[in-house]
C-alpha cells in the first residue's frame, strides 16, 4: 500500500499511515520550514515536494499509488478570510484544490480522502464533484467533527471519500459508517498534564512581557491580558470590545475549563482557562494530535517555532479524521492490497 499526500500540510492526516507514506506534494509555503525540519521530524527520509510548474502538469512519476490524502486550502470559503478580504475566493481558481483533482486523475489511486469546509459545496456542488471525478464512487459526509470524537463540537467539515469504480461493490459501504474514535472532553481535561513549559514537545509561548496587538487599536502586555482574563473576564469566553463593528474581538477567545473548546485558529490570540496564550502543543491536544507527533523547535528561533507550530497543528483537519479513515481502510486492506 502506497499513500501519497497532496497538499497535506505537515502530515497530520498522513501520520496514522506511517510507514506507508511515500511523499507529500505541499505547495503552500506556510508549511515549509528551513531544511524541511518540521516535516522530517515525523517523516524522516520521505520526500516533501514543494515545487511544480505553473500548470501543475509535471507531477512526480510515482507508480501504483494506492491512496491520496488531501486537505486543500479552505480559506477561499472561510468566514475568517471574508473578514480580512471582504470577499470569498473562488474554489475553482484555487491552486491547491486544482492540484488535488489533477493528482487523482493522474495517479488513479484506489481510494482518496479529501477534507474541506462544507462551504466548498456552494461552488462545487455534489453533482459537480461527481462529474469532475468520473472514475470514482463518492461518499460525502457533512458533519461536526465531534461525530468522530473530536471535542470541537462547533467545527463542521466536509469529508469526501473516493472509491475507484472497478473495486468490489461492497467497499463504498465501509466508508458510510461514521463513529467516534475518541471521547469528547472539556478543555481542561484535554490540557491535563501540560503544566511546565517544555520546548521538546512544542509546549512554548511568547514571553509574557511581550506586547501584542489583541485587535485593531488595542495593544497590551501579555501578562496584563492574562491577568484580566482571570479577574474581570473570568467567566467570559470572548473578549468584548467597544468597537461598534465587532462586539467581540475577532479570533480572541478563552477556552473555559469545563466547556468544550472553540475551533482552533493559527493565531496568537487564543487562551486557555488560565488566561495563558495557547501553546502549539495545547492546540495540538484540542486537535486530537498525539504527543508523539513532534513539533520543530530551535532555541535560536523561538518565536518562529511558535508560529510554525501553531500553523502545523491548526491548519489541518482534526486528527480523528485521519484515524477514522485509517481504521476503515484497514477493514478492506486484505481485499485491495493482499
Amino acid at each position: 500500500m502506497k499513500v501519497l499526500g497532496v497538499n497535506a500540510g505537515n502530515g497530520v492526516l498522513l501520520y496514522p499511515f506511517l510507514p506507508e507514506v511515500i511523499a507529500n506534494i505541499e505547495l503552500r509555503s506556510v508549511f515549509h520550514t528551513t531544511g524541511d525540519y518540521q516535516w522530517q521530524l515525523n517523516f524522516p527520509g520521505i520526500p516533501l515536494i514543494k515545487k511544480l510548474n505553473s500548470d501543475l502538469n509535471n507531477l512526480p512519476d510515482f507508480t501504483d499509488v494506492s491512496i491520496i490524502i488531501s486537505h486543500p486550502d479552505c480559506g477561499h470559503s472561510s468566514i475568517l478570510a471574508y473578514s480580512r478580504a471582504k470577499k470569498f475566493g473562488n474554489p475553482k481558481e484555487n491552486k491547491s484544490l486544482t492540484l488535488f483533482f489533477k493528482s487523482v486523475s493522474y495517479y488513479q489511486p484506489e481510494l482518496f480522502l479529501m477534507e474541506n469546509l462544507t462551504a466548498l459545496l456552494d461552488t462545487y456542488g455534489e453533482e459537480d464533484l461527481i462529474n469532475a471525478l468520473p472514475n470514482y464512487n463518492l461518499v460525502f459526509h457533512h458533519l461536526s467533527v465531534s461525530e468522530l470524537g473530536n471535542s470541537q463540537i462547533n467545527r463542521k467539515r466536509l469529508i469526501l471519500i473516493g472509491i475507484r469504480r472497478d473495486l468490489p461493490k461492497f467497499i463504498p459501504k465501509i466508508f458510510h459508517n461514521i463513529y467516534p474514535v475518541n471521547q469528547l472532553q472539556f478543555s481542561g481535561a484535554l490540557l491535563k498534564g501540560l503544566n511546565d513549559l517544555n520546548p521538546h514537545i512544542g509546549h512554548i509561548r511568547e514571553d509574557e512581557n511581550d506586547i501584542i496587538t489583541l485587535y485593531a487599536g488595542y495593544k497590551d502586555v501579555i501578562s496584563n491580558i492574562r491577568n484580566e482574563w482571570v479577574t474581570k473576564r473570568a467567566s467570559e469566553k470572548r473578549w468584548k470590545t467597544p468597537d461598534k463593528k465587532f462586539t467581540t474581538a475577532p479570533g480572541v477567545y478563552k477556552n473555559l475549563e469545563f466547556e468544550y473548546p472553540a475551533t482552533v485558529r493559527p493565531t496568537n490570540r487564543q487562551y486557555n482557562h488560565k488566561g495563558e496564550m495557547m501553546s502549539p502543543r495545547e492546540l495540538a491536544r484540542i486537535q486530537g494530535i498525539p504527543d508523539d507527533f513532534e513539533l520543530y523547535y530551535d532555541t535560536n528561533k523561538h518565536k518562529y517555532c511558535i508560529n510554525k507550530g501553531r500553523v502545523t497543528v491548526t491548519k489541518t483537519p482534526p486528527y480523528e479524521v485521519g484515524i477514522w479513515f485509517f481504521r476503515q481502510v484497514m477493514k478492506i486492506r486484505k481485499f485491495l492490497w493482499p
